[in-house]
């Protein structure tokens, strides 16, 4: 049987893209195959619960399959050279990719390090460890990602655990997790982590435009942090969150449930930075604020344990910046204060200014 790419796509849209990857293997590594593949990518795998990976295959506009048989960066140009740059499969990941075993093994020599011409795209999910905490394929996470960033034009970690060491990095961890940043700069492989994703998990759009741009040519600007700027330049306290007015007023919820500002609760927003309330998840539906709950600063650096709480969601931020000379924390009660004495004052500008009854 033959498939065509459009074919495909349909197909998987009606049976579920993992079902139609098991069905017809050899068919899509032949749509595959058509594709002139000049940017390999390696996707490996460390220190995490794999969400990032769960979240890259819920994509959506693009979805994941569009993603892996349809995109097209560059000129429609039908002749062979580096006019037309496809996006599809890595040429080695743990997780969505055909092969298995000893030949998915194989292929991180034969394609990534010997491989075709190509650039190279290096994608970290997962936290680094110290020696012996993780091994894959009878080999140290720590020598396969040295090796594999060795190899490569670009270098992106995706997720928070990638980025900065996330929940395997919390504190009291014993295995000396780590961003992968701080990791190749502790074994002096000389090259610049993009972090398109430090989210927990990763956000699929993140990944997917970071991947566009790098294919493109263009390097994202980056944060201090190295995040992606255009993704984790809005504070989550001032941009959109639905409970702001409340904590303009001072009205805080104490226990979940109740109406008010989620900050008592453990809310991060004011010291987290990321695009979540305008770009939104599962389908760009909704996120954790809009649904009731916290935000738990998880594309900061010290996530998760933000603001100095040990792994604390629901702990109240116990330092917070300075805005001219107040705690933040102090300003919604300090709104709710100002504007009671605004309008005891006015009644009291009302009551002298009020002209006097003749006779009296």
């Amino acid at each position: 049987m033959k498939i065509k790419r459009r074919d495909f796509v349909k197909l998987a849209g009606v049976i579920g893209a993992a079902a139609t990857i098991e069905l017809y293997k050899p068919e899509i590594m032949e749509v595959l195959a058509a594709s002139k593949d000049y940017y390999h990518i390696c996707w490996l795998n460390g220190a995490a619960c794999t969400g990032c990976t769960v979240s890259f295959a819920q994509a959506t506009d693009p979805d994941l399959v569009k993603v892996l048989t349809q995109i097209v960066v560059g000129d429609d140009d039908t002749k062979v050279g580096t006019a037309r740059l496809g996006i599809r499969l890595p040429d080695y990941m743990e997780t969505v990719h055909p092969a298995s075993g000893s030949l998915a093994e194989s292929l991180i020599d034969d394609k990534w390090k010997k491989g075709t011409t190509g650039k190279r795209i290096l994608i970290v999910e997962g936290a680094m460890q110290d020696a012996g905490w993780c091994k894959v394929g009878g080999k140290d996470f720590r020598d396969a990602v040295e090796d594999a960033a060795g190899s490569a034009d670009v270098v992106i970690s995706f997720g928070n655990c990638a980025s900065f060491g996330g929940i395997p990095g919390a504190a009291g961890n014993v295995t000396g997790a780590k961003g992968l940043q701080d990791f190749l700069n502790e074994v002096g492989v000389n090259k610049t982590v993009i972090v398109a994703g430090a989210t927990c998990p990763g956000h699929p759009d993140h990944l997917i435009l970071t991947l566009a741009d790098v294919i493109q040519g263009i390097i994202p600007e980056v944060d201090e942090h190295g995040r992606v700027k255009a993704f984790f330049q809005y504070n989550m306290h001032e941009n959109r969150c639905p409970y702001r007015p409340y904590y303009d007023k001072g009205q805080f919820a104490l226990k979940p449930g109740e109406e008010g500002c989620r900050y008592k609760l453990g809310c991060k927003g004011p010291v987290t930075y990321t695009d979540c309330a305008l770009r939104k998840w599962n389908n760009h539906v909704s996120y954790c604020v809009e649904v009731g709950a916290p935000c738990v600063g998880c594309a900061e650096p010290d996530f998760p344990d933000v603001g100095g709480d040990k792994f604390a969601f629901y702990a109240e931020l116990p330092n917070l910046p300075i805005f001219l000379g107040t705690p933040v924390k102090t300003w919604g009660e300090a709104l709710v204060i100002a504007s009671a004495v605004g309008v005891a004052a006015h009644l009291v500008v009302r009551t002298v200014r009020k002209p006097k009854k003749e006779g009296v």
